[in-house]
């Protein structure tokens, strides 16, 4: 049953916004939704908020599998009965969403509203269509929502300006190479829609160098050894910094300067740590 009230007036409101007020008031109000922990290993054994759902999953102890049991349930009930489930995914979602929002929108100086309102439709496009047998689903979740909003970015920036005088910035191609300029994000899904890396070295990438979670994880989760995602990882890495330096691009961060260190290293299948201790090389994504 879908419990936003018609006297809750979101009007005048960001999408990001509304939907803050509108979970907000489902996690406040006289009935607030929740999950019986007792159905999820690593929950309280009792009716839990969806308030302090969302601060669990947000831990960094958190285990993945725990985040995974907890959002094919969500994503489940939002398919299946919509309205309140479909705020309550968006809700536990916020942090990611808004954190996402704001990196798109840190260098445009026109109103943010269109790239938030794409943010937020790019999530829940996900989650209605997102494959809930594979791990990592808020990860996945979120690289849906960063994609729209940075189609909706590109698509803004590459617009002509409102002016019939001689345009003095940059052309617009110019203009979204430097709004993009020095953000792994968007360094990442610049590099799958170019081909240069897959949505799944990317997810691995954004996984294991944003997010900080264990290579090791990661590789059971995806059931493939330790060995072979560092290895598949590297050489993704690789052609990152090859994309970068071939279009004439500053590096992501303070690494991938070598060319032929790199390369040595990709092969190697090196670890952070180890690669640091031999170059300085980072995958430039950083924290």
């Amino acid at each position: 049953m879908d419990r936003i009230h018609h006297d809750t007036d979101l009007s005048g409101e960001g999408a990001l916004d509304t939907a803050r007020r509108a979970f907000t008031f489902l996690t406040t109000g006289p009935h607030p939704l929740a999950l019986d922990g007792r159905e999820f290993s690593g929950l309280p054994p009792r009716m839990v908020g969806l308030g302090e759902v969302r601060d669990r999953l947000l831990h960094r102890q958190c285990p993945l599998a725990l985040r995974d049991r907890v959002w094919t349930h969500l994503v489940s009930r939002s398919r299946a009965e919509g309205g309140a489930w479909t705020v309550a995914c968006a809700g536990v979602a916020l942090p990611a969403l808004t954190t996402i929002a704001a990196r798109l929108s840190a260098r445009f100086a026109a109103d943010p509203a269109d790239l938030h309102s794409a943010v937020l439709a790019g999530f829940l496009a996900g989650v209605a269509e997102i494959n809930l047998d594979r791990p990592g689903i808020m990860n996945r979740l979120r690289w849906a929502a960063f994609r729209a909003g940075h189609a909706a970015l590109r698509e803004a920036l590459d617009a002509p300006a409102p002016s019939t005088e001689t345009p003095t910035r940059a052309p617009s191609g110019d203009r979204a190479r430097a709004a993009e300029a020095g953000h792994p994000d968007f360094v990442l899904a610049g590099a799958v829609a170019a081909g240069v890396v897959t949505a799944q070295e990317a997810e691995v990438i954004s996984a294991t160098r944003l997010d900080g979670q264990p290579l090791r994880r990661v590789a059971a989760e995806r059931g493939v050894s330790y060995e072979a995602l560092k290895k598949q990882r590297a050489r993704a890495e690789h052609r990152l910094a090859d994309h970068l330096q071939h279009r004439g691009e500053p590096p992501i961060g303070p690494g991938l300067r070598s060319r032929s260190v790199t390369r040595r290293q990709a092969d190697r299948g090196e670890e952070p740590g180890d690669a640091m201790s031999h170059s300085g090389f980072r995958t430039g994504v950083q924290r």
